[in-house]
């Protein structure tokens, strides 16, 4: 095992050095730039994903749908669209289209129609089996990431996600439960 995987310093990578003065100011390069690598790594991520869902018929949208009804049974449509980061009209759409695959249920609480809550139905239960192992087949791409850079990782991520109003809070808690 590398000394990266293990936690230690591995080769030098391009980046910002905060501790330098005037960071701020100077114009930063490509690849120093953070906002360029998360979505370089997320677009490369995000396409063998859809690759790996399309074995299933599903798309990756439909699959975080799936994923996020299967967290939070019962929830609302404008709930799993704030915590997926995305707008309702979106998820409505997903959720319509998985309804008619018979993937999803939808209902609503009693004495207020108004909102749509989601389950998942047996066969939603099935698939999303197959989708766990889908994810945990990817999440081996982080296995290059020792114990505490994975935590650390997660840490930033979800301080960052909090800011954008997305995902949990930084006290672990969900945007998103059950309505």
């Amino acid at each position: 095992m590398s000394g990266a995987a293990q936690g230690a310093p591995g080769p030098a990578l391009p980046g910002v050095r905060m501790e330098e003065p005037g960071w701020q100011e100077r114009s930063l390069g490509l690849e120093e730039g953070l906002g360029f690598r998360l979505s370089r790594l997320a677009r490369v991520m995000r396409a063998a994903w859809a690759a790996q869902l399309a074995g299933l018929g599903l798309t990756p949208p439909q699959a975080a749908i799936l994923r996020g009804v299967a967290g939070h049974p019962g929830s609302s449509i404008r709930c799993l669209a704030r915590l997926l980061g995305t707008d309702a009209m979106s998820v409505k759409r997903g959720a319509d289209e998985l309804e008619r695959r018979d993937l999803l249920v939808s209902g609503s609480l009693t004495g207020d129609r108004r909102p749509r809550i989601l389950q998942l139905s047996d066969r939603g239960t099935v698939l999303l089996g197959e989708i766990d192992a889908l994810v945990r087949q990817q999440e081996q791409v982080f296995g290059v990431l020792g114990p505490a850079q994975r935590r650390h990782l997660i840490e930033a991520m979800t301080v960052l996600e909090a800011r954008a109003g997305i995902g949990a809070t930084p006290d672990g808690s969900q945007r998103c439960g059950a309505t």
